[in-house]
């Protein structure tokens, strides 16, 4: 039965998840593309553009655990439409803007209509599916992640073909485009998602009630060190340092993303050929990322699993660094990179609800997918820095590297503590552990 219902779930809600995060992703990042000719018409410079880029990131912060703590108390199905529709129209809104100031503006009410999407589906994935399958069940969500690199070429040939419709830029025409989705998926979610299996009525009673029971059991044995409270889950441990290790991975993430359409764009490309290149990291990085994930799930490790990924993104990024004068090898260090970055973003997604559970989850989710973004505004930020610093992206790219080696660093040490906690006993449920958790 556990394959057979699993199956339903997910051919009844992944799809519809994925077009989600594929369209999350591309309004978050659209701007990286629109900057092509975006800051030249605005008269903004790199570092302006870092900043607006990443100030999104301070709103998303500041107001993504009320988010959840709504989303707790109403349920995904209520308030994950809502924070859709909004965002789309705040996209849409962004091709009014100006300057540098109407721009960091709108990056700010992005920030504050996104809040909460993320780990609010995250904890929705977490009511439906059992730990033994959450972390495949994440993989997929980081899978849609990828695929939103191809938005990319799409962004770039919408950005051209209406650039002068109706008398405006192209870039213009681009957040207009890109924003309606959003508003379209919102009351589309509303009538899919279902809160929990007791209200599934595409599963057979039995069916329902196999899935709820085995969530519940495990929700009551993960509760006897987590705890069930929303405060707790703002103020467990293992959060405080997975915010930290979150921090390092939005830092090298959002830094990277944002800015590789202008550093590709250095290599004396075409906007049209850029588009296409860009894409070309994040969908390479599908295959070897489906693998790692399943090999995490089956070992039921973590932390080992997230450092190595963060290894060979730094090593990725280490090369693409030094050879950025070469195109060549600097896209095959990019490749390497992307493959390390969202692998480990995979893994790091399932380690919350290893030890944490209910209104405590939401919590948890939410406090590690806020202040832990928050990385995603100095990523941005400091590229643009040095950028006008240096007149080069070759430090910045190497940051890129550092920053997930420090990631790394914080993790193995609280995998080794977990491993002695078991081995002495501390650790009585073995669920509960860093060791699985982190």
């Amino acid at each position: 039965m556990r394959r057979a219902v699993l199956r339903k779930v997910t051919r009844r809600f992944m799809p519809l998840i994925g077009l989600c995060y594929i369209v999350l992703y591309v309004d978050r990042q659209n701007i990286g593309i629109a900057a092509l000719t975006m800051n030249d018409d605005l008269g903004i410079s790199a570092t302006a553009f870092g900043f607006a880029a990443g100030v999104y990131f301070w709103s998303y912060t500041l107001c993504e655990p009320p988010s959840n703590y709504v989303l707790a108390k109403v349920g995904a199905r209520v308030w994950i439409p809502r924070i859709m529709v909004t965002w789309g129209l705040v996209t849409m809104a962004m091709a009014l803007v100006t300057g540098q100031l109407s721009l960091t503006v709108m990056r700010l009410l992005l920030g504050i209509a996104e809040a909460g999407f993320s780990p609010g589906m995250l904890y929705f994935v977490s009511r439906w599916y059992p730990k033994a399958e959450r972390g495949a069940s994440m993989s997929w969500i980081v899978t849609f992640i990828c695929l939103s690199a191809l938005a990319s070429p799409l962004c770039t040939h919408v950005m051209i073909g209406m650039d002068g419709l109706a008398g405006m830029a192209g870039w213009r025409w681009l957040f207009i485009v890109t924003g309606v989705p959003a508003v379209l998926l919102g009351p589309i979610c509303y009538r899919v998602l279902r809160d929990r299996p007791a209200k599934a009525t595409f599963l057979s009673p039995s069916e329902r009630s196999w899935l709820q029971r085995t969530l519940d059991a495990e929700s009551e044995q993960t509760a006897r060190t987590g705890g069930h409270s929303f405060r707790q889950g703002l103020s467990h441990p293992r959060v405080l340092a997975l915010i930290a290790v979150f921090c390092c991975v939005t830092f090298s993430l959002n830094g990277y993303q944002l800015w590789l359409p202008q550093i590709i764009k250095e290599f004396g490309l075409t906007t049209l050929q850029t588009g296409w290149l860009v894409a070309v990291p994040p969908m390479l990085a599908i295959g070897p990322m489906l693998w790692w994930t399943r090999h995490s799930d089956r070992t039921r490790e973590r932390g080992l699993h997230f450092a190595g990924a963060a290894g060979v993104c730094a090593a990725g990024f280490a090369v693409a660094a030094v050879f950025l004068h070469s195109p060549v090898v600097a896209m095959a260090g990019f490749c390497v990179a992307g493959i390390g970055l969202y692998a480990s973003l995979a893994i790091f997604i399932t380690m919350p609800s290893s030890f944490l559970t209910g209104a405590a989850l939401a919590a948890g989710f939410g406090l590690i997918n806020g202040l832990g973004n928050v990385g995603g505004y100095f990523g941005p930020q400091v590229t643009g820095f040095i950028q006008d610093s240096t007149g080069g992206f070759t430090w910045a790219v190497a940051a890129f590297g550092a920053v997930m080696l420090v990631a790394a660093g914080i993790v193995l040490p609280l995998t080794r503590r977990a491993g002695r906690s078991a081995d002495t006993g501390r650790g009585a449920d073995p669920a509960s552990t860093v060791k699985e958790a982190v």
